[in-house]
């Protein structure tokens, strides 16, 4: 029976605070969790002037429909997308933070659900993903302030686990036939997403975005995703500790 249950040994950061800890982290953990809360809050709501303030100048993120692109034009691409229909929101379900001692670095992990609405061939659905967004921050210096603070958080990449799907009929009476052999080639973490983006909006989504560790154990999962699972907590443990990477 594969091991289902563990994470790559040796890949937590060791030195970096998740809980309690010096009460000076306890509020930069906060803010972490106001910034990485703000991509649905901000993008869903349109407000795109706020959604830039928690990016990088140079932030990088991975989408299933993008790849990977640079922020702004993400955000350009997310306001075609919504002139041409397209209905995306998120659910935020939970945060955890790796900080390191100097609050310079960290990594957020957001467990959230992306939920998108599809018309296939006259029927409307809801394809829902439940996935964990992966933040990679850096304290970029900045200006004092009145009480003599500088430094900001900023995101510098951006990455997903997709880790499980499914669709709902928004009216159970209609409910639309699905190419049950299209289907196999999409991963199981976000399979009827990226069926549907194919099917509708003229893309083609990546295959290989981290999944659930899983994958790599039970019929029908993904090697690449399986092997991007672990890739990417090698990269969380890699950032904290000071490495910098291109992710």
């Amino acid at each position: 029976m594969p091991d289902l249950h563990s994470l790559p040994s040796g890949s937590r950061p060791d030195k970096a605070i998740r809980n309690n800890g010096p009460e000076n982290l306890v509020l930069e953990r906060y803010k972490l969790r106001e910034l990485a809360e703000g991509w649905p809050a901000y993008r869903d709501a349109c407000e795109w002037e706020n959604l830039k303030s928690i990016f990088h100048p140079d932030a990088h993120i991975y989408t299933t429909w993008t790849g990977r692109t640079h922020h702004l034009d993400f955000i350009e691409a997310s306001q075609r997308g919504m002139d041409n229909g397209a209905f995306i929101m998120h659910r935020c379900h939970g945060i955890t933070t790796d900080i390191n001692l100097n609050a310079t670095r960290a990594v957020t992990k957001m467990k959230a659900t992306i939920t998108q609405r599809f018309d296939l061939d006259g029927c409307e659905v809801d394809a829902e993903s439940d996935c964990r967004f992966c933040f990679f921050w850096i304290k970029i210096e900045t200006t004092p302030d009145r009480e003599g603070g500088k430094g900001e958080w900023r995101a510098r990449y951006v990455r997903h686990w997709y880790e499980k799907d499914k669709l709902i009929p928004v009216n159970p009476n209609k409910i639309p036939a699905l190419d049950e052999e299209e289907l196999k080639k999409f991963p199981s973490g976000y399979r009827y997403l990226a069926y549907c983006q194919e099917k509708t909006m003229g893309v083609k989504v990546l295959l290989d975005m981290p999944g659930h560790r899983r994958e790599n154990g039970v019929d029908g999962g993904s090697q690449a995703c399986g092997d991007k699972h672990d890739l990417l907590y090698w990269q969380c443990k890699r950032w904290v500790e000071g490495e910098d990477i291109d992710i």
